[in-house]
């Protein structure tokens, strides 16, 4: 009698948390179909100091952060003082919150909140110009 080899079945990978790391398009995220919105390049906006501190400098979430930081400075939307005291305050509290992991963990979990709202503005926008187009 012959024996017929049993099929293994894959190994499967632990359950993993899923975590938004990626926005689409960078190039839609910061200057979008409807126009305005700044990349951060120099000479079109202050950096985005707290988030590059956690996020990395080219991470998609810092460009979206910096622009979205940007459109409620200059159209003087809800919360526009405290992105000018983030202006002033940014440097110094990036600084902090790259040496003290305490830090760094409320940071986040205000940034990642902050993200949702950058993101959910984004989609609104894009939504707007669409219909518009």
């Amino acid at each position: 009698m012959s024996e017929t080899p049993q099929k293994q079945s894959p190994t499967k990978k632990p359950y993993a948390r899923p975590t938004l790391t990626a926005y689409g398009s960078l190039k839609d995220i910061v200057q979008g179909s409807h126009g305005g919105m700044s990349d951060g390049t120099p000479g079109n906006t202050k950096a985005c100091w707290i988030a590059e501190a956690l996020y990395g400098a080219h991470d998609p979430r810092t460009f979206l952060l910096r622009s979205w930081m940007t459109g409620i400075y200059d159209r003087r939307r809800s919360g526009w003082p405290l992105v000018v005291l983030y202006r002033r305050s940014g440097p110094i509290l990036a600084r902090a919150i790259r040496v003290m992991p305490i830090l760094q963990r409320g940071f986040r979990a205000m940034f990642d909140a902050f993200l949702g709202k950058a993101l959910r503005d984004v989609v609104a926008l894009a939504k707007i110009a669409k219909t518009r187009a």
